[in-house]
């Protein structure tokens, strides 16, 4: 799927709010890129709004980030996490706050979640692609399903078709009833946030089985172990929560596998291994 240019942006867009990048992500992005940046200024930023700090410390000490001691404070967390994963964590955290949803969503959020948490644990199995990386890939990847859930009444049905239709991708029956689909609502929301580059480009491509292929361009080579770790995560946290297979694990279970070069046995090993890990969240 290539970038969209301006004239597509604007057609995919019509009638859909991308929410807007929180200021203290923004102010937390510049201090993070500033070649002056201090851990105190970072995390008083995030010790100014009680919520988000309780919110960020929740997940600091979960199983996925490994921590041999729990953390109590942002300050204690900074050093031990670094400045990247704490802003990774905050990112999360203005996401949900940014799209809501309520009850209607909590489903969506809850499993993607646990998604995310499993695809910074997963870094650990996988060399090549950092936790915080990983977590934030994890989170943001679907976010324009979220988008698409608050402004399409019918999007709801669109998701169970999807799901169960294993002949073509998954944001083709998106393109199909919506003319969008949340990739590219991802990938406009992600870069308009000022994530990393990987990210939202991998968010443009994640139901994109091509780019597994030995022709595939520098761009979707660079996408591919993140794509892999989420679509990997995905499939667990469906069995876990739903215990079926839905299409976008059926599409990608041989390009992902092969890419990660683990066999059945190496599948359910890596199972076993999540299963614990998202019960314990």
């Amino acid at each position: 799927m290539p970038v969209p240019h301006q004239g597509e942006i604007e057609r995919l867009l019509k009638g859909i709010d991308i929410p807007a990048c929180p200021t203290v992500l923004t102010r937390l992005q510049k201090e993070i890129a500033s070649s002056s940046a201090s851990l105190t200024t970072i995390g008083t930023l995030i010790s100014g709004d009680v919520a988000l700090a309780a919110s960020v410390l929740k997940v600091a000490n979960s199983p996925a980030f490994g921590l041999r001691r729990k953390v109590s404070t942002v300050q204690q967390a900074l050093p031990v996490l670094g400045m990247r994963t704490i802003g990774s964590l905050v990112a999360g955290v203005a996401l949900r706050n940014a799209i809501g949803g309520g009850p209607r969503l909590d489903r969506f959020w809850d499993s993607t979640t646990r998604i995310a948490q499993l695809c910074a644990r997963l870094t650990r199995e996988f060399r090549g692609v950092p936790a915080d990386s990983a977590y934030s890939f994890g989170l943001f990847h679907d976010s324009g399903i979220a988008v698409l859930m608050g402004r399409f009444p019918t999007y709801r049905e669109t998701l169970q078709i999807a799901n169960a239709t294993g002949d073509r991708p998954f944001t083709a029956v998106e393109d199909e009833r919506h003319d969008t689909n949340h990739a590219v609502l991802g990938y406009l929301l992600c870069r308009n946030w000022g994530l990393p580059e990987e990210i939202c480009n991998a968010t443009l491509l994640h139901h994109d089985m091509e780019i597994f292929a030995p022709t595939a361009d520098d761009t979707a080579a660079k996408s591919r172990t993140l794509v892999a770790l989420a679509t990997l995560s995905a499939c667990f946290v469906g069995s876990f929560m739903r215990m079926n297979e839905d299409s976008v694990w059926l599409l990608g279970r041989a390009p992902v596998m092969a890419h990660l070069n683990i066999n059945e046995s190496d599948f359910y090993d890596l199972r076993d291994m999540a299963f614990e890990t998202l019960e314990s969240m």
